[in-house]
């Protein structure tokens, strides 16, 4: 089947090309299409009333014909004794006691059974019948912390965005715009480990791509969400916004139906308020009650509030299927690139990445990375799992260690931490590492129920690596 918008040569049972994601089904426009259904509804009640009224016609019993006048008078006789015998049965079965009902068949219109259908109240009393177990929704740290070992940051020589596992042959679906102009990206999970991986999708109209990661064959995908999402529902929107790998933000649904048209087409996309910022493109929006991915984390208005927009899962899953089966050559993605000269902080053909490229500490930044270490330590000793802040250390270092041996020191003992007071009083930035000292205040409930006020004077020792990304390498109290 020959694409109607770039020639391509596809499959006759394809759905999108392969090459451009464009669809090959009819293009016609919405309201053609609702047209045509309405012809088609109409078309069906008119062969239903057709096909009924033919049926009755062709079921109508023939008039009956008079009365014999040679049929003799004992044979009216003996007619009549036989429906007096039967009213007289069927009267003395309607008075006895009703047992236990028979099954009720369904026969065809030949008259053959089909099958039958026993009432289960009928046989086994409703005291002894089994209760409904209504499906147990999961709760949203069991989500998050499910979701986030799926999640990855995309890493370009232009920049990084987020993806989460959408295959279980390691195929990880993201943002158009996120891997533009590459056919070779990276991808680090959660523990900060990094693994190549190849554009095989990739569309100019619609903000959606492909990659393929070896490494992640075999592993679970997350659950796509395959029907529209009400406004109301509560969401989780997972990524790495500004630089802080897989963060979890929630919020609730709160628009549909928005349409742009921004460097891509955006149709029928969802509006929420859960946060997101450069950098969680790509990610997925999840349902805070099911855990299934309802969208693709793409666009933010900056204007007053933040407002965040995802692209419907169930409307680019079957593009996205398309290039599962028939994955794109380099050459198809490169052929593309041409798409987005004009995008801003995009690299055009002339660009060369520099390897070289210093990346320097920043004092804002620090401080704010050092307020959300603080909020996902919190988070880790109330939960009393190291999950959450295992990605923000230093692998295996001590402080690592440390802290994975506390958490599992105090598990269970009920003892409670409320952080209430963190000031950083000072800066100071080196070549290889930055230190940011810090006055921290918490209430403290100890194993024997016992509260008291704990203040601490710390100094977190920063590193930060060849992708700017910081992490915590050691801390130091002063009591």
């Amino acid at each position: 089947m020959l694409c109607n918008k770039c020639g391509q040569e596809n499959d006759v049972n394809a759905n999108f090309c392969k090459s451009c994601g464009h669809s090959l089904s009819d293009n016609a426009s919405k309201k053609e299409k609702r047209k045509k259904w309405m012809y088609s509804l109409i078309l069906l009640i008119g062969l239903g009333g057709a096909g009924f009224g033919a049926s009755q016609l062709m079921q109508e019993p023939p008039q009956q014909a008079a009365p014999s006048e040679e049929l003799s008078s004992a044979k009216e006789d003996e007619q009549q004794e036989q429906q007096e015998q039967a009213e007289k049965q069927g009267q003395e079965q309607s008075e006895e006691p009703e047992e236990i009902k028979e099954p009720v068949e369904l026969a065809a219109a030949d008259g053959k059974t089909e099958g039958t259908v026993t009432k289960v109240e009928d046989i086994v009393p409703p005291s002894e019948q089994p209760e409904k177990v209504e499906p147990k929704k999961k709760d949203k740290p069991a989500i998050i912390k499910d979701t986030q070992q799926k999640v990855y940051t995309i890493l370009t020589e232009g920049g990084q965005g987020s993806g989460f596992l959408f295959h279980q042959s390691g195929l990880v679906a993201t943002n158009a715009h996120v891997v533009a102009g590459f056919t070779d990206v990276i991808v680090r999970n959660i523990n900060g480990q990094d693994q190549p991986g190849t554009v095989v999708g990739i569309s100019d109209e619609s903000d959606i791509a492909l990659i393929k990661v070896d490494a992640f064959a075999g592993i679970d995908p997350l659950e796509s969400e395959m029907n529209p999402t009400d406004v109301g529902t509560e969401v989780i929107a997972l990524g790495s916004p500004s630089g802080f790998e897989n963060t979890a933000t929630i919020g609730y649904l709160t628009g549909i139906d928005r349409d742009f048209e921004q460097e891509f087409i955006y149709e029928d996309i969802y509006q929420i308020d859960a946060p997101i910022a450069p950098g969680s493109s790509g990610g997925p929006l999840v349902d805070a009650s099911t855990g299934k991915v309802i969208g693709i984390n793409s666009l933010v208005m900056e204007e007053g509030d933040s407002i965040g927009f995802s692209i419907p899962l169930y409307s680019m899953h079957g593009m996205l299927t398309e290039w599962v089966n028939n994955p794109m050559s380099a050459e198809e993605v490169v052929a593309k690139f041409h798409v987005y000269d004009d995008f801003s902080g995009y690299e055009d053909e002339n660009y060369e990445f520099d390897p070289d490229l210093e990346m320097k500490f920043e004092e804002s930044s620090l401080h704010e990375f050092v307020g959300d270490f603080r909020y996902y330590y919190e988070t880790a000793l109330a939960e009393e799992d190291f999950f959450y802040v295992q990605n923000l250390l230093v692998y295996e270092s001590d402080i690592y260690n440390g802290i994975l041996e506390y958490i599992g020191d105090i598990a269970g003992k009920e003892m409670e931490f409320n952080f209430n007071k963190l000031e950083i009083t000072g800066t100071e930035i080196f070549e290889d590492h930055a230190l940011v000292h810090t006055e921290e205040a918490f209430d403290f409930k100890n194993e024997a129920g016992e509260w008291s006020l704990e203040e601490r004077s710390k100094t977190y020792t920063i590193v930060m690596d060849e992708n700017g990304f910081y992490y915590v390498s050691d801390i130091i109290n002063k009591e």
